[in-house]
């Protein structure tokens, strides 16, 4: 193999924020190739290894299905090697997204701000990818102590006006909560609680939903809402959980 023809290799040591660095800028270097002359840009047919952790989980056929599309699994460019991020996330078993509207790629967790009604950042949402659907884990501040009704709501609120958000998330048309025989919503999430300090923080999954965005039960273009008052988990439409105080899009 050609010595510019340089092997990836991912060592078990490797530390994977450093690795998805140096993904994210192969990546970003894709977007300008189509300025680049033709003659200068070598499409790579001979079979790299990916070793990962000593497993070698190359592609069997030496290409990468992009959303459907074959494409190779690197390509060559004055002297380097670059593989598609998308490729490599997968590999690293790291969940990577991409939003057009801030030409922005997210590597690993998508962090959702939480804001309140005058545009005050009062904490955060992390939403990762699980076996059993979309793990959130929430940090927050500056809320009055007690329980707080927390849910997924159908779609992006507009100028934090958090009643734009729509109702809940609720695809397959039951009623609210979990102590609801005929609950509950898809967008259903335990009581996030508030110190004394007005801090709290809480670990959920939204078991059935996903970080896919072709998917009918994707998290994308839906909302977080926080409430002034505690979910009783049973009364329609929203558990009695009072006014929405605050909200983070996710998009």
């Amino acid at each position: 193999m050609d010595k510019k023809r340089e092997e990836f290799i991912v060592k078990k040591s490797v530390n994977l924020k450093h690795a998805g660095v140096a993904f994210l800028c192969g990546s970003l270097f894709f977007s300008g190739l189509a300025a680049a002359q033709p003659s200068a840009i070598s499409v790579s047919m001979e079979k790299l290894r990916f070793i990962v952790h000593g497993t070698d989980r190359a592609p069997a056929d030496n290409k990468f299905d992009n959303a459907g599309q074959q494409v190779p699994a690197s390509i060559v460019y004055k002297g380097t090697t670059y593989v598609p991020i998308r490729l490599a996330a997968d590999l690293l078993d790291q969940p990577v997204h991409w939003d057009g509207t801030t030409q922005s790629i997210w590597l690993g967790e998508e962090e959702v701000p939480l804001v309140k009604a005058d545009g005050t950042v009062i904490g955060h949402a992390m939403l990762s990818q699980g076996d059993k659907g979309v793990n959130v884990h929430v940090e927050v501040s500056q809320l009055t102590p007690g329980k707080h009704g927390f849910h997924l709501h159908e779609k992006n609120f507009d100028n934090n006006d958090f009643k734009t958000a729509g109702g809940h998330f609720n695809p397959e048309s039951h009623k609210h909560g979990h102590d609801n025989p005929d609950g509950s919503h898809a967008g259903d999430l335990p009581n996030i609680e508030v110190g004394a300090n007005g801090t709290g923080h809480a670990e959920f999954t939204l078991e059935g939903l996903t970080l896919d965005r072709s998917s009918a039960n994707s998290v994308w273009g839906k909302s977080l809402i926080i409430h002034a008052a505690e979910d009783d988990y049973k009364t329609d439409p929203s558990g009695n959980s009072g006014d929405r105080i605050a909200g983070g899009n996710i998009r």
